[in-house]
């Protein structure tokens, strides 16, 4: 040990005027301060109302990806090369050889003055960020939910999961820039390393779990660590198993000279060599292996709530027609419930304080469900044994389509061929991502949703297809397509008969395409469906299918007489009788919004929290914006709503907009920025609101007329030319020149 402290002191003498430490400073600080820009330039105060979080924290995490994925690496790079060139350059390799020293000693003091030069960066980006938060806080304010003490423990564990997960590239770049005397060649392969990450992520091609710069980066995809509270994960381990091998194979190869030396010499070597990569390469494989939760006994919910407020139950429901499957009594905000209903495998929904969240459930799962709620906010931690689906399912975003787009621009109609060849190729490119998800732990989800999910990527592309052919059809009458073993393929692999996939719209729209494709009668397709429904057997297939067409055909329906001969027609056709029920209470809010008949009293505030109802607005037209701070098409018509109140504000019309956001606070200072011409309100119930007025997406145009009638509850977008000559017409005002 004295003679390793010499060395490592001999050491430090030698990096004097190299600036190593300094620029590992330098490059630790630079993330947190980009990232200081940017908030400075963007960032506003979040209102209160939401889940408390550490504010400081938060800052030292957004600047975690910058550096974990590009500053550190490069700092890696570029000092291990520094520090090894010096004694390339001078013989200082040969030099200490010749005092009476270990080479053990030689080749890990350097290596320990790497790692110490890796804990001053890691040091620096962290008081970096801290001191961003600083700044950050003092110059626009820290939130109302933040909280701003310094959280040593997060903050440490941050500090140990970047040290140990920057172990492998270092020792690689160690064995290399040791082996390699040129600065140049360790640099440069070095920087192939991480550009070649940086060009796989950009174009998302799939990384090994094991690719070094993939460890580091996982420590900001996964900030807050293990899901299951251990206090590394599995990249982290794997880091530091890999380390150890690239470790013992680079001392080896600098002890013996050469690779034949080091590990084609005598016996022992190569034995001594192939039992270190079995043992640690085993080792990694074996924490690579991705794990499976095992079915539980029976179902099982429990979980807890943390929150400002407590509460009785929560629900589970139907995610059809959000029927009520069980309601979960909660005791000091704790619960724990036996499902003894048959759960099938599927989307369910998850209730509490009138909000719902989407959870992946099926017989014998036990979940346990971490919920925090404060004020409008909200958000759920599943594990338990359908933890890897809950994850996958609240990640899954949905991809853009090629296929898609064509499609939407009627290119490639002609060339069957082409169009075929590239669906296929996006649909097997789309299946194979189904088997790479992975959580923090390194869980997989099970078979049995890896299908359900293959299931749905599948009809989502067969919807594609049979799109393809209508158009195609009326485009090329005369042009035969072929079908392909490929499209076949798929085909088969979807049932027309699963009443549990119903949950899922795409999957009707199929099951839909395919029962009317024969039907060459001059009818609309909502017709032609509903005569085939009518013709299946009873039974929740059959229910479930008419209730999806029938409520989308008295939704579309252009008058009440048309809608009374829908549901005389064909609701005697519904087996279980609460979708009767359903259907009669959707037709009659359509008839509550029909021209002329009197509009659902809606009640609201405004930005004095002084309460307002319909009744207080009747005199004049009114016309409604109903938009959310969230909603990217409102932000986008928006400023069309308000162009047309200002040139209306001396017409009899009052332009409102109310908003349905969750979150009072937000809405209040969007609200505030907006033009004094609208009258800006907030629904004080907003599912009474959804309800009454049919909302089933926003932004949702709606006029009223002076008396409190309905005009139009489904008015154009503001950007359409059609919405103002809605609002001419109701105002009895001429045609525009």
């Amino acid at each position: 040990m004295q003679n390793f402290i010499t060395v490592l002191k001999a050491e430090h003498i030698k990096k004097k005027g190299t600036g190593i430490y300094v620029m590992g400073i330098i490059l630790g600080a630079i993330a947190p301060f980009i990232n200081l820009l940017v908030s400075l330039t963007n960032y506003s105060i979040p209102q209160s109302g939401g889940i408390p979080v550490n504010f400081y924290v938060n800052t030292i995490e957004d600047s975690l990806e910058a550096f974990t994925i590009f500053f550190f690496p490069l700092f890696i790079i570029i000092m291990v090369s520094r520090i090894t060139q010096l004694d390339h350059k001078y013989g200082g390799w040969q030099l200490m050889e010749t005092q009476p020293i270990k080479k053990f000693n030689i080749y890990f003091s350097k290596f320990s003055v790497v790692l110490i030069a890796n804990f001053i960066a890691i040091l620096s980006m962290i008081l970096a960020g801290y001191f961003s938060g600083l700044l950050l806080g003092a110059i626009k304010g820290i939130p109302e939910h933040a909280t701003a003490p310094f959280d040593l423990v997060h903050i440490l564990s941050i500090i140990l999961r970047l040290f140990i997960a920057g172990l492998a590239i270092t020792a690689f770049q160690y064995l290399l820039s040791v082996i390699v005397p040129s600065f140049i060649w360790s640099i440069l392969i070095g920087f192939a390393i991480l550009i070649t990450y940086l060009f796989l992520q950009a174009f998302e091609v799939t990384i090994p779990d094991w690719y070094p710069m993939e460890i580091l980066n996982k420590v900001s995809l996964y900030n807050k660590g293990s899901d299951l509270g251990y206090l590394l994960t599995y990249s982290e381990i794997v880091s530091f198993i890999m380390s150890l091998l690239l470790l013992y194979l680079g001392f080896e190869w600098y002890k013996y000279k050469t690779l034949r030396s080091a590990f084609l010499g005598k016996g022992t070597r190569t034995a001594s060599a192939a039992a270190a990569v079995v043992v640690l390469g085993g080792l990694c494989w074996y924490v690579l292996t991705p794990n499976i939760n095992e079915p539980y006994g029976k179902t099982v919910i429990s979980g807890k709530i943390e929150s400002h407020k407590t509460f009785s139950n929560v629900y589970l429901l139907d995610n059809f027609i959000y029927d009520t499957i069980a309601v979960i009594p909660i005791k000091n905000n704790k619960f724990n419930y036996a499902v003894k209903e048959d759960i099938p495998l599927d989307r369910y929904m998850f209730s509490f304080d009138g909000q719902r969240a989407q959870i992946v459930l099926g017989n014998k799962d036990s979940l346990f469900i971490d919920v925090k709620i404060y004020k409008a906010s909200n958000d759920l931690k599943i594990t338990g044994t359908r933890a890897p689906e809950n994850t996958q399912n609240k990640e899954n975003n949905a991809t853009w389509s090629y296929a898609a787009y064509k499609l939407q621009q009627n290119n490639d109609l002609e060339d069957a061929d082409s169009f075929i060849t590239m669906l296929v190729d996006e649909w097997k490119d789309a299946m194979s991502q189904t088997n790479r998800f992975k959580t923090v732990d390194n869980y997989i989800p099970r078979e049995d949703y890896l299908n359900y999910r293959r299931k749905l990527l599948t009809i989502q592309y067969l919807n594609y297809w049979n799109t393809f052919l209508k158009k195609r059809a009326v485009m090329y009458p005369d042009k035969k397509t072929v079908v392909t073993p490929e499209i076949t393929a798929m085909i088969e692999t979807v049932p027309l008969n699963d009443a549990g996939m119903l949950s899922n719209e795409e999957y009707f729209t199929y099951v839909r395409n395919k029962m009317i494709s024969e039907n060459k009668s001059d009818l609309d397709e909502n017709t032609k469906t509903l005569i085939a429904i009518a013709k299946l057997s009873p039974g929740m297939f059959k229910d479930k299918m008419l209730y999806w067409q029938l409520e989308k055909s008295i939704k579309e329906a252009s008058s009440t007489e048309e809608r009374n001969k829908l549901t005389s027609d064909y609701i005697a056709g519904f087996n279980n009788k609460r979708y009767t029920l359903i259907i009669n209470n959707k037709k009659r809010i359509l008839e509550s919004l029909t021209k002329g008949n009197p509009a659902p009293v809606f009640t609201t505030v405004d930005m004095n929290n002084n309460p307002v109802t319909l009744n207080d607005l009747k005199g004049k037209y009114i016309a409604i914006d109903t938009w959310a701070t969230w909603c990217a098409p409102c932000k986008l018509q928006s400023p069309y709503f308000e162009k047309t109140a200002i040139k209306y504000k001396d017409q009899n019309i009052q332009f409102i907009a109310i908003s349905v956001d969750e979150n009072f606070g937000n809405w209040l200072v969007s609200a505030k920025e907006k033009s004094k011409s609208v009258l800006q309100l907030h629904a004080s119930d907003i599912d009474k609101f959804y309800t009454d007025y049919n909302v089933e997406g926003i932004p949702k145009f709606i006029l009223i007329d002076p008396k409190g009638n309905m005009v139009n509850s489904h008015m154009p977008y503001a950007d359409q030319p059609a919405f103002e000559e809605t609002i001419r017409t109701a105002l009895n005002l001429p045609e525009e020149k």
